[in-house]
């Protein structure tokens, strides 16, 4: 309606708010940001109906790689695929992961990524709002040295991970990223599966490697993400300052409790896990990650529940970096929601809170709430995943940025 003070409402839906139910409301943008939540019926110049649908935050994945390769071998995708290739890859992959309801995405490990976010931040392509890690840190034998065979200066040439060693190494590296545009650092904290011959138990970079490279982040207000599986390598980098765990299958319960009283989260990434474990063999998953993965699979779920026993904050990332065409894929990051309740033991209101507000919290972005003064990015769903937690698939209308993007299933525009 012309001159509204309204520019949209999102009228009638069952409301989760991104940290608890909240009743039906109609929710009223102006611009870009939520300005009202109420019963109240006003106009609006662009209405969503969604009476008898299910309305929440946008969906945020907190770990993932887009990467633009095909299969499961991130070593053969690296070395044979062009980097522009796999960049248009990857675009396509983010107009899927808009269309199924994630408004925001993090990358943690993709030099490509930042060339993403910007097209996507330009208008050029669509996709969720991207937090961009660029190239991740890794010591020489590390977890970002893919293969261990080939020589060292062919891991430098794959430009995948920067390789550093000592503190002065580690700071430069560190300003090295963040110069190239990304938006925090992620670093290898221990071994994992899917590089050659560390182990996911071993440990990583030193405290003062650590220490160094957060103090470089904080100099520009932003934070360090540690994949650690194993315990010590996670208790290191939680000591030395990191503010996310990823992955954290081995943690112990020293570990854990370290993580509350620090407010440092946890990103269990439990679906790349189940997706090398079901069909590791069939999509390419190099020998040396078939080997590693039952491990790391078997313990994950207990450190879940662990986790919200001692109070750690728990978000969601699925760690997916590579097309599957399976069931399990890029697109359908909400997999990662199911795997949360069936095998994590999480409640589904909980498994929402860690897709939504507690992503954001950690993330330090002003969305992932459906309140007044929050990014309106809100999508609306054609079932209740409070009461069935798979319905959380069945997205049809994506608000971002307080504009639709997508309706009835497809992109607007």
């Amino acid at each position: 309606m012309a001159g509204s003070t309204y520019d949209l409402v999102i009228r009638g839906g069952l409301v989760f708010d991104g940290e608890k139910s909240i009743g039906r409301q109609n929710i009223y943008v102006k611009g870009n940001v939520i300005v009202k939540v109420t019963t109240e019926e006003l106009s609006a110049a662009n209405e969503v109906d969604a009476r008898d649908m299910f309305v929440m935050p946008g969906l945020i994945d907190t770990h993932l790689h887009l990467t633009g390769i095909k299969g499961g071998s991130l070593f053969m995708g690296y070395i044979l695929d062009d980097a522009r290739v796999r960049l248009l890859r990857a675009a396509n992959w983010a107009r899927e992961l808009l269309i199924a309801g994630f408004t925001a995405v993090r990358d943690c490990g993709e030099p490509n990524s930042i060339a993403l976010r910007n097209a996507i931040n330009e208008g050029i392509v669509p996709g969720p709002r991207i937090i961009a890690a660029g190239a991740p840190l890794t010591q020489t034998f590390g977890h970002g040295e893919l293969s261990h065979s080939i020589p060292l200066e062919w891991s430098i040439e794959l430009g995948f991970a920067e390789i550093c060693d000592g503190v002065d190494e580690c700071r430069k590296a560190a300003r090295k990223v963040l110069r190239s545009g990304a938006d925090f650092i992620k670093i290898m904290a221990t071994g994992g599966v899917l590089s050659q011959r560390d182990k996911p138990e071993w440990s990583q970079f030193t405290f003062d490697e650590i220490r160094a490279i957060v103090q470089e982040a904080e100099k520009v207000g932003t934070y360090v993400a540690a994949h650690a599986h194993g315990d010590l390598g996670a208790r290191i980098a939680v000591e030395a300052g990191v503010r996310t765990i990823e992955h954290g299958t081995l943690l112990r319960d020293e570990t854990l409790r370290l993580m509350a009283e620090r407010g440092v989260s946890i990103t269990p990434t439990m679906a790349i896990q189940e997706l090398i474990y079901r069909y590791g063999k069939q999509i390419g998953i190099d020998p040396w990650g078939l080997e590693k993965i039952a491990e790391v699979r078997e313990s994950v779920a207990n450190v879940v529940r662990k986790a919200r026993e001692y109070g750690v904050t728990i978000i969601m990332g699925t760690d997916l970096g590579f097309k599957t065409n399976l069931d399990i894929d890029m697109g359908k990051n909400w997999v990662e929601l199911q795997l949360m309740t069936e095998i994590g033991g999480l409640s589904s209101i909980d498994t929402l809170r860690a897709a939504t507000s507690n992503a954001a919290r950690m993330l330090k972005i002003n969305t992932g709430l459906i309140r007044e003064g929050v990014l309106a990015d809100i999508i609306v769903i054609n079932g209740n995943p409070v009461e069935n937690i798979k319905d959380v698939s069945r997205a049809i209308t994506v608000i971002k940025d307080g504009k639709i993007a997508v309706e009835k299933g497809k992109l607007v525009g």
